[in-house]
């Protein structure tokens, strides 16, 4: 697809530099950076530090957490303007069912689809988008001398994990980052029909884990398990957070139980009722929602996508307690049981405010004993339609021809949201041209078709996404 007008001598470098850009964006899917198994993610950053070097960054460091590590690097321009980058680079881990075409971590280029050529492997997809990034950095300082804008960069390492140290890498980093006028995480957001997508909102975010001990219950077994034959006279840590969960909504499993839980959640306006209906039913808006069959508590089509956008959810991501090997040894009494899940919740709403709600609940029902351990907590938020990123960004697809579906709010949400929640800027994330996808056979368009970008025209569509801000509305 023809994307360049005006950047002709930005092309021109990209395409001679291809074969390179490539090989620099298999080194990274190569490298596993699996954050539940601690694979590879040290390894990842080191990588990502020396990319960002290499592309011409200023700065660029490993950022120590009290866990995984992440990533700064900054490029002073000298401009008027600074955006800061939002990004992750680790990986979901490869399942023992998943059948690959090809080794997970290989990079291997090969065909798929309507894709002449794509590389394929655990992570191309995300990965992919930001190389494509650097790539358009690299090519910008080379042809022009330097960007048209300051960049911060802030990635992470573990957002798999639920981002528990983001916010501890946003406040060593805050002074700087308060100098920052709107944030941004480069994408590849086209489907198949070509159209280019961008989100305005986020719902917030809460991950935490509940946990019932005996020890610190004054019941049940103390110290470690028991057998189960002694369940006739000895009290279950595991029942007792079986009960303190099904407490937490009403038999349905979607009604939130916890009083004043609802007080805060705002009804769409209608405006914002006509943004999210406006695409027809719940099964083309939402594919993957389609693969359950069914949505939840037999909503409506017009439900569904309401309460997806608009509406809080509590999800429970698995429980865990005592023996579950082969066999019958031991029969055991767990000690210990724990169960992790996650809150999404709408505009407006406070995150601190259901974790408060969600405690109260609990020491009301006489379940003070039970650890809430909140290992993740960021707020929702809105970029204003108004700003000068979000009619920047609407500037440029127009310029580059190429159609932009805008969607005023997303069912995710994550550490992004601190950028406007505490630094008061815009964000925007997963913006840009080309495509790829997720799961199974992961992969990363590298040419694309007359309609969706590839690897070059991604990195033109990031160079023009600066420009266009830089130039202001």
């Amino acid at each position: 697809m023809p994307i360049g007008v005006g950047l002709e001598k930005i092309r021109l470098y990209l395409e001679e530099n291809k074969v390179r850009h490539i090989q620099r964006m298999q080194k990274v899917v190569q490298q596993p950076s699996v954050s539940t198994e601690n694979l590879g993610v040290r390894e990842c950053a080191e990588l990502l530090v020396e990319q960002h070097k290499e592309a011409g960054f200023q700065e660029s460091t490993i950022i120590e957490t009290g866990g995984l590590p992440g990533v700064w690097a900054y490029y002073d321009a000298g401009a008027a303007k600074t955006i800061a980058i939002y990004g992750n680079f680790d990986t979901r881990p490869v399942l023992p069912d998943e059948q690959w075409e090809h080794p997970p971590y290989s990079g291997t280029l090969t065909s798929s689809g309507a894709y002449s050529q794509v590389l394929m492997g655990r992570g191309a997809n995300s990965k992919g988008a930001y190389t494509a990034w650097l790539n358009a950095v690299e090519a910008l300082i080379a042809v022009e001398g330097t960007l048209p804008v300051n960049v911060m960069v802030l990635l992470e390492g573990d957002e798999i994990l639920g981002s528990p140290y983001y916010r501890d890498m946003f406040d060593k980093y805050r002074d700087r980052l308060a100098t920052v006028d709107a944030s941004l995480s480069p994408g590849a957001s086209q489907n198949a029909a070509g159209t280019a997508g961008m989100v305005l909102g986020y719902k917030g975010m809460i991950y935490a884990e509940l946990i019932s001990n005996g020890d610190k219950w004054g019941r049940g077994p103390q110290g470690g398990p028991l057998h189960g034959m002694t369940k006739s006279v000895v009290d279950s840590p595991v029942w007792r957070l079986v009960h303190a969960l099904s407490t937490l909504t009403e038999p349905d499993g979607n009604t939130i139980a916890v009083k004043g839980f609802y007080d805060d959640v705002k009804a769409p306006t209608e405006e914002e009722r006509r943004a999210v209906l406006s695409d027809g039913a719940w099964n083309k808006v939402l594919p993957g929602v389609a693969a359950a069959k069914v949505p939840a508590g037999d909503l409506s089509d017009e439900e569904t996508i309401l309460n997806f956008y608009y509406g809080p959810s509590l999800n429970i991501n698995g429980i865990r307690g005592g023996f579950t090997g082969p066999g019958t040894l031991p029969f055991s009494l767990p000690h210990e049981a724990s169960a992790r899940f996650d809150i999404r919740v709408p505009r407006g709403y406070s995150t601190q405010t259901a974790i408060r709600l969600i405690r109260e609940h609990l020491d009301a029902a006489g379940y003070e004993d039970l650890e809430l351990r909140v290992m993740g907590a960021y707020d929702p938020s809105n970029a204003d339609p108004e700003s000068d990123l979000v009619k920047s960004i609407k500037r440029a697809f127009e310029e580059m021809e190429v159609p932009l579906s805008v969607s005023p709010c997303s069912g995710g949400g994550g550490p992004w949201s601190l950028f406007p929640t505490e630094l008061g800027i815009p964000m925007i994330r997963s913006v840009g041209v080309g495509t790829g996808t997720g799961g199974t056979n992961e992969y990363f368009v590298i040419d694309g078709t007359e309609k969706v970008g590839g690897m070059v025209e991604c990195s033109l569509s990031h160079v023009h996404l600066l420009k266009s801000y830089a130039k202001g509305s």
